[in-house]
Protein backbone atom coordinates (compact mmCIF):
# COMPACT_ATOMS: atom_id res chain seq x y z
CA UNK A 1 0.00 0.00 0.00
CA UNK A 2 1.24 3.31 -0.95
CA UNK A 3 2.50 6.15 1.90
CA UNK A 4 0.37 9.02 1.82
CA UNK A 5 2.19 12.40 2.06
CA UNK A 6 2.23 12.76 5.56
CA UNK A 7 4.22 9.62 6.18
CA UNK A 8 7.33 10.92 3.99
CA UNK A 9 10.18 11.34 6.18
CA UNK A 10 11.76 14.83 6.65
CA UNK A 11 14.44 13.77 4.03
CA UNK A 12 12.29 12.66 1.76
CA UNK A 13 10.23 16.17 2.00
CA UNK A 14 13.20 18.44 2.48
CA UNK A 15 14.07 16.52 -1.22
CA UNK A 16 10.66 17.31 -2.99
CA UNK A 17 10.88 20.96 -2.11
CA UNK A 18 13.89 21.49 -3.02
CA UNK A 19 13.29 19.21 -6.53
CA UNK A 20 10.25 21.58 -6.99
CA UNK A 21 11.86 24.86 -5.84
CA UNK A 22 14.86 23.71 -8.71
CA UNK A 23 11.79 23.75 -10.83
CA UNK A 24 10.51 27.02 -10.38
CA UNK A 25 13.48 29.11 -10.00
CA UNK A 26 14.96 27.61 -13.37
CA UNK A 27 11.65 28.39 -15.23
CA UNK A 28 10.81 31.76 -13.36
CA UNK A 29 13.94 32.98 -11.64
CA UNK A 30 15.02 33.68 -7.84
CA UNK A 31 12.46 36.50 -7.82
CA UNK A 32 9.60 35.37 -9.61
CA UNK A 33 9.55 32.31 -7.54
CA UNK A 34 7.38 32.46 -4.40
CA UNK A 35 7.47 30.22 -1.16
CA UNK A 36 3.85 30.20 -1.48
CA UNK A 37 4.50 29.07 -5.15
CA UNK A 38 6.87 26.17 -3.83
CA UNK A 39 4.15 24.74 -1.30
CA UNK A 40 1.30 24.89 -3.93
CA UNK A 41 3.39 22.96 -5.88
CA UNK A 42 4.62 20.72 -3.27
CA UNK A 43 0.83 20.32 -2.05
CA UNK A 44 1.71 21.85 1.37
CA UNK A 45 0.83 24.93 3.35
CA UNK A 46 3.24 27.36 2.95
CA UNK A 47 4.28 27.64 6.84
CA UNK A 48 5.19 23.59 6.25
CA UNK A 49 7.81 24.89 3.44
CA UNK A 50 9.07 27.54 6.28
CA UNK A 51 9.98 24.46 8.52
CA UNK A 52 11.87 23.13 6.12
CA UNK A 53 13.66 26.34 4.99
CA UNK A 54 13.09 29.31 7.34
CA UNK A 55 13.63 31.53 4.55
CA UNK A 56 14.02 31.84 0.72
CA UNK A 57 17.72 32.30 0.99
CA UNK A 58 18.25 28.89 2.43
CA UNK A 59 15.85 27.26 0.24
CA UNK A 60 17.58 28.58 -2.74
CA UNK A 61 20.90 27.48 -1.27
CA UNK A 62 19.63 23.95 -0.92
CA UNK A 63 18.88 23.83 -4.61
CA UNK A 64 22.37 25.22 -5.50
CA UNK A 65 24.09 22.87 -2.89
CA UNK A 66 22.00 19.98 -4.68
CA UNK A 67 22.50 21.39 -8.66
CA UNK A 68 26.74 21.60 -7.26
CA UNK A 69 26.98 18.14 -5.55
CA UNK A 70 25.28 16.55 -9.02
CA UNK A 71 27.42 18.16 -11.40
CA UNK A 72 30.88 17.84 -9.42
CA UNK A 73 29.64 14.01 -8.58
CA UNK A 74 29.03 13.46 -12.50
CA UNK A 75 32.69 15.39 -12.76
CA UNK A 76 34.48 13.15 -10.67
CA UNK A 77 33.12 9.91 -12.09
CA UNK A 78 34.16 10.94 -15.47
CA UNK A 79 37.40 12.10 -14.37
CA UNK A 80 38.18 8.88 -12.41
CA UNK A 81 37.22 6.94 -15.71
CA UNK A 82 40.07 8.93 -17.84
CA UNK A 83 42.34 6.45 -19.46
CA UNK A 84 46.25 8.36 -19.53
CA UNK A 85 46.00 8.15 -23.19
CA UNK A 86 42.88 10.43 -23.20
CA UNK A 87 43.41 12.16 -20.49
CA UNK A 88 44.37 15.74 -21.68
CA UNK A 89 41.74 15.56 -24.34
CA UNK A 90 39.20 14.33 -21.65
CA UNK A 91 39.59 16.56 -19.17
CA UNK A 92 38.97 20.02 -21.98
CA UNK A 93 35.71 17.97 -22.18
CA UNK A 94 34.81 17.74 -18.73
CA UNK A 95 35.62 20.82 -18.10
CA UNK A 96 33.99 22.32 -21.04
CA UNK A 97 30.54 20.16 -20.36
CA UNK A 98 30.94 21.64 -16.85
CA UNK A 99 30.73 25.16 -17.95
CA UNK A 100 28.04 24.61 -20.53
CA UNK A 101 25.79 22.93 -17.86
CA UNK A 102 26.26 26.45 -15.83
CA UNK A 103 25.51 28.83 -19.05
CA UNK A 104 21.91 26.73 -19.00
CA UNK A 105 21.77 28.28 -15.27
CA UNK A 106 22.86 31.74 -15.93
CA UNK A 107 20.04 32.96 -14.18
CA UNK A 108 20.76 31.06 -10.98
CA UNK A 109 24.26 32.14 -10.68
CA UNK A 110 23.84 35.56 -11.13
CA UNK A 111 21.37 35.86 -8.47
CA UNK A 112 23.82 33.52 -6.12
CA UNK A 113 26.34 36.50 -7.08
CA UNK A 114 23.88 39.38 -6.42
CA UNK A 115 22.21 37.83 -3.49
CA UNK A 116 25.65 37.01 -2.00
CA UNK A 117 26.03 40.88 -1.00
CA UNK A 118 22.65 40.32 0.98
CA UNK A 119 22.48 37.30 2.75
CA UNK A 120 25.48 35.48 5.02
CA UNK A 121 23.89 32.21 4.22
CA UNK A 122 23.90 32.99 0.37
CA UNK A 123 27.61 34.38 0.64
CA UNK A 124 28.49 31.54 2.70
CA UNK A 125 27.58 29.28 -0.05
CA UNK A 126 29.18 30.98 -2.91
CA UNK A 127 32.38 31.21 -0.63
CA UNK A 128 32.04 27.05 -0.54
CA UNK A 129 31.65 26.88 -3.95
CA UNK A 130 34.90 28.60 -5.07
CA UNK A 131 36.82 26.35 -2.41
CA UNK A 132 35.06 23.20 -3.96
CA UNK A 133 35.88 24.62 -7.95
CA UNK A 134 39.42 25.06 -6.22
CA UNK A 135 39.72 21.42 -5.24
CA UNK A 136 37.98 19.63 -8.26
CA UNK A 137 40.46 21.66 -10.69
CA UNK A 138 43.00 20.94 -8.52
CA UNK A 139 42.60 17.69 -8.34
CA UNK A 140 41.59 17.13 -12.09
CA UNK A 141 45.16 18.58 -12.66
CA UNK A 142 46.98 16.21 -10.14
CA UNK A 143 48.25 14.71 -12.78
CA UNK A 144 49.42 17.40 -14.71
CA UNK A 145 53.03 17.79 -15.00
CA UNK A 146 52.49 21.57 -13.27
CA UNK A 147 54.72 23.11 -10.53
CA UNK A 148 52.47 23.62 -7.25
CA UNK A 149 52.61 27.43 -7.80
CA UNK A 150 51.76 27.16 -11.22
CA UNK A 151 48.91 24.65 -10.99
CA UNK A 152 47.33 27.10 -8.06
CA UNK A 153 47.66 30.31 -10.65
CA UNK A 154 45.99 28.01 -13.66
CA UNK A 155 43.06 26.86 -11.25
CA UNK A 156 42.40 30.36 -10.31
CA UNK A 157 42.52 31.98 -13.95
CA UNK A 158 40.54 28.42 -15.26
CA UNK A 159 38.05 30.08 -12.49
CA UNK A 160 38.20 33.47 -13.65
CA UNK A 161 37.59 32.40 -17.32
CA UNK A 162 34.54 30.19 -15.84
CA UNK A 163 32.95 33.04 -13.92
CA UNK A 164 33.19 35.60 -16.63
CA UNK A 165 31.91 33.11 -19.39
CA UNK A 166 29.16 32.43 -17.38
CA UNK A 167 28.45 36.07 -15.84
CA UNK A 168 28.97 37.30 -19.65
CA UNK A 169 26.16 34.89 -21.04
CA UNK A 170 28.75 33.43 -24.09
CA UNK A 171 27.32 30.91 -26.55
CA UNK A 172 28.41 27.42 -25.41
CA UNK A 173 30.32 27.24 -28.69
CA UNK A 174 32.17 30.22 -27.62
CA UNK A 175 32.24 28.71 -23.83
CA UNK A 176 34.14 25.27 -25.52
CA UNK A 177 36.50 27.26 -27.84
CA UNK A 178 37.51 29.14 -24.61
CA UNK A 179 38.07 26.33 -22.42
CA UNK A 180 39.41 23.91 -24.90
CA UNK A 181 42.22 27.19 -26.02
CA UNK A 182 42.76 27.33 -21.89
CA UNK A 183 43.03 24.22 -21.10
CA UNK A 184 45.27 23.39 -24.07
CA UNK A 185 47.74 26.29 -23.26
CA UNK A 186 47.59 25.99 -19.43
CA UNK A 187 47.67 22.42 -18.94
CA UNK A 188 50.29 20.15 -19.64
CA UNK A 189 50.03 16.86 -20.81
CA UNK A 190 50.46 14.73 -18.04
Amino acid sequence: MPRNRSEKSREEKSAEIVKIAERLFLEYGYDGTTMAAIAREAGVASNVVHWYFPTKDELFVAVMEALQLQDMQEAAGRLADLSPARAREARVEILADFVCRRLDRHGLISTLHERSQHSDVVAGFHARVHRRYEQGLAMALEHASLPAAERKLVVAALITAIEGLIMHRASKAEARRMMSFLAERLIPPA
